[in-house]
């Protein structure tokens, strides 16, 4: 959670730093602020040493009035080895084309603000071959409407956070992760690969969907497929995509983070593939059309707040389960270090961390029964479910087989 408030801090620093970039138009170091409208290509020899910056128009392929190509410039040949990266702009760019190579040089990608809340930009189309964008490139570009991304592209953080008319985005096959806050905040955004079966379609290729990634996207609507390489479902993800109503797993799933799907206010059907080990706290907290769930027989653990304001009231556990209770989550081992950190559920270093419940009326003569539920205890699925949701929605599951 540190690195993710360390993010949203950045993002807001990003923002403002844009805002107060506006207020000094006129100033000839604010490129946003000329009425000339070109793209700036910083050029950047073999070893990333920076040479020198060259104009070319935001599409660079159409032609000029002349007929001779869109450049604002005619830049003398680049040395060999040398690539561009597009790291500003000037004017008011309508339709952006990024293209892998101009002026016979490659076009590595976009550096991180280039384009931070330019309100004139509609399109962006980055061609294949085109390897990055950097942080927040297109953060708060408030009119972009569509979007189209080559397979070779990795994005860093916020690339379209805060896009709010993004409404249309086509990610090419061969794309592995979408990156942290990519789309966060795109509350239009209705298509993905969009065909004639569905408006969600995301590429077979992902192997990570970075946390907040869709966060707030709450115009997707139907059915969530989530492909076979992905095996983790990071915090918040999808939280507050209001319009989701399904979800499907192609692969195996083993986590599903905190916060994941909290808030899917449309969310009905969600089946847990039997990989999943891990669900973390509020991870369907505020589903307010999910009725049941039932849990894999592979699951271990159930974070605190799990349902919290959900509508669920079946919770089917594994048979031959009981579960520990904790008022924390336990230490787990770091494979960083030669030493085993790890602290299991019902070991004597976990008793002290036992949460105060009692399925037992005879407490006296049976203190065992602090903080642990035996398996006959759980074959309710709608005592469970509200034991989730009310008595024991602050506590930390541990699943354990007896």
């Amino acid at each position: 959670m540190g690195q993710i408030r360390q993010y949203d801090m950045k993002l807001k620093f990003l923002a403002g730093a844009a805002a107060a970039a506006l207020l000094l138009c006129g100033l000839p170091a604010i490129s946003g602020c000329a009425q000339e409208t070109y793209i700036e290509y910083t050029l950047y020899s073999s070893s990333g040493e920076e040479l020198r910056t060259d104009n070319f128009a935001e599409d660079p392929s159409a032609p000029s009035e002349d007929g001779e190509g869109a450049a604002s410039s005619a830049p003398e040949a680049a040395p060999e080895g040398a690539y561009y990266m597009i790291t500003g702009y000037s004017g008011s760019p309508v339709n952006l084309v990024v293209p892998a190579e101009v002026n016979g040089t490659e076009v590595r990608g976009v550096g991180e603000q280039a384009f931070i809340q330019c309100r004139s930009l509609k399109s962006v189309v980055i061609e294949e071959g085109v390897q990055t964008t950097g942080g927040a490139a297109f953060a708060f570009c408030v009119n972009i409407a569509t979007v189209s991304l080559p397979s070779t592209l990795d994005t860093s953080f916020s690339t379209f956070a805060d896009c709010t008319s993004l409404e249309s985005v086509e990610i090419a096959e061969g794309v592995t992760a979408i990156g942290d806050r990519d789309f966060y905040g795109c509350a239009a955004l209705a298509q993905i690969n969009a065909d004639e079966s569905s408006d969600i379609n995301l590429p077979s290729t992902l192997t990570a969907i970075e946390p907040y990634a869709f966060y707030d996207c709450d115009a997707l609507t139907g059915e969530l497929v989530i492909p076979a390489g992905v095996t983790e479902i990071t915090a918040i993800s999808f939280g507050s995509c209001e319009g989701i109503e399904k979800v499907t797993f192609l692969g195996d799933i083993t986590e599903v983070g905190y916060a994941a799907f909290g808030g899917c206010a449309a969310l009905t059907d969600i089946t847990l593939p039997d990989t999943v080990t891990s669900i973390g706290d509020g991870a369907f907290s505020y589903c307010l059309s999910l009725k049941s769930l039932t849990l894999p027989a592979s699951i271990t653990f159930v974070g605190a707040s799990a349902f919290e304001g959900s509508a669920v009231t079946s919770v089917a556990v594994p048979a031959g389960k009981g579960v520990f209770l904790y008022t924390e989550e336990l230490p787990s081992d770091d494979p960083q270090t030669e030493e085993d950190e790890s602290v299991l559920p019902g070991s004597d270093e976990a008793e002290d961390k036992l949460f105060e419940f009692y399925y037992s009326e005879d407490v006296e003569n049976d203190p065992s029964a602090k903080g642990r539920i035996p398996s006959y205890e759980l074959t309710d699925a709608e005592k469970v479910a509200a034991w989730f949701k009310a008595t024991l929605m602050e506590a930390y599951w541990y699943f354990v087989a007896v």
